[in-house]
């Protein structure tokens, strides 16, 4: 134990990194890392249908969107020899990129407020470590347990948006609050406005969307899934310079890989159990109820015809200097 965190030591060489087989030339990728096939594994023998926040779902989302995840990772400027925090870090699945980002002279922290996600990420970096050293650390974004300035740079992955924006000015000052200045603050989350499922209606996520926000359980949520193209100014108003954002569409064609038809069938069937709780129009309670059941050949992800896309965002800024 290093101070309140579980040191896991650096592995004698650096980590590799790799993509999906078939197109790996298209996004610059390989084969899965010991890392990630570690991941896949644990995915796979998850029931399905879990909650979207599980380890196992979370795992599946990553390797399905995993080139285009990789590359928004790598395109935020974290340097060689920096320590970086991973805030809200999930299963870990950035955690091999970052590492190698930042090189055997650089270190990470992982937070998480989940413990069973803590817990499961230092289970893997045991049987695969990274090449340099990470610690562990169970904790909210709401108030983090590390000095001022602590950190080079601090990513944090699909995390604010699932607060509400009343929340975000504090949570964006506490990232702000331990990075050095001249560190880098990335924040990168969903914009479900790119949401898009064929064949279905047009307007079928809008409409469920505009009834969310007014729900008790999901209005927060829904008010943070659909602010992703407005993270600039948000960073902006947070007093961070020199914001810069880019948004991804991220898009899927059947047929589709194994991992990506899991991550569209677990996704359908949990907006299809939201949907048929809301003031949606009622003709579309009949389009979502057959996502309830993978093997209903009504479901859109039997469909030869499917498509999906969601959008991702992400925007960084530096913390300014006293001189500026």
């Amino acid at each position: 134990m290093v101070g309140r965190f579980r040191l896991i030591e650096p592995a004698r060489r650096a980590c590799k990194h790799f993509g999906r087989e078939g197109d790996g030339a298209a996004h610059g990728a390989q084969w899965p890392s010991a890392f990630h096939r570690c991941m896949a594994q644990s995915s796979l023998i998850a029931a399905p249908g879990q909650g979207l926040g599980t380890p196992e779902w979370l795992d599946v989302h990553f390797e399905a969107c995993r080139p285009e995840y990789e590359a928004m990772l790598r395109m935020v400027g974290v340097q060689s020899g920096w320590r970086v925090l991973d805030a809200g870090c999930g299963s870990g699945s950035f955690l091999p990129l970052l590492a190698e980002l930042v090189g055997p002279n650089g270190g990470l922290v992982a937070l998480d407020t989940a413990p069973a996600n803590i817990a499961a990420l230092e289970r893997r970096l045991e049987v695969s470590p990274l090449g340099c050293s990470v610690a562990l650390e169970v904790g909210s974004l709401e108030g983090m347990p590390f000095a001022d300035a602590t950190f080079d740079a601090v990513w944090c992955a699909n995390v604010v948006q699932y607060f509400p924006d009343a929340a975000v000015p504090s949570l964006l000052g506490e990232l702000r609050r331990v990075v050095r200045p001249g560190g880098l603050v990335a924040v990168k989350d969903v914009d479900m406005t790119l949401f898009r499922v064929e064949p279905t209606p047009p307007f079928l996520i809008d409409h469920l969307s505009e009834a969310s926000l007014g729900d008790e359980e999901f209005g927060a949520w829904s008010q943070g899934s659909l602010r992703g193209r407005t993270l600039r100014r948000h960073l902006e108003a947070a007093g961070l310079r020199g914001v810069w954002q880019s948004t991804l569409l991220i898009e899927r064609w059947a047929p589709l890989l194994p991992v990506e038809e899991r991550l569209w069938t677990d996704w359908l069937r949990f907006l299809a159990q939201a949907a048929l709780q809301r003031d949606i129009p009622a003709d579309e309670h009949e389009v979502w109820r057959p996502m309830l059941d993978a093997d209903d050949p009504r479901n859109p992800i039997n469909d030869p015809t499917f498509y999906a896309s969601e959008g991702q965002c992400v925007a960084v800024g530096r913390v300014p200097s006293a001189t500026t």
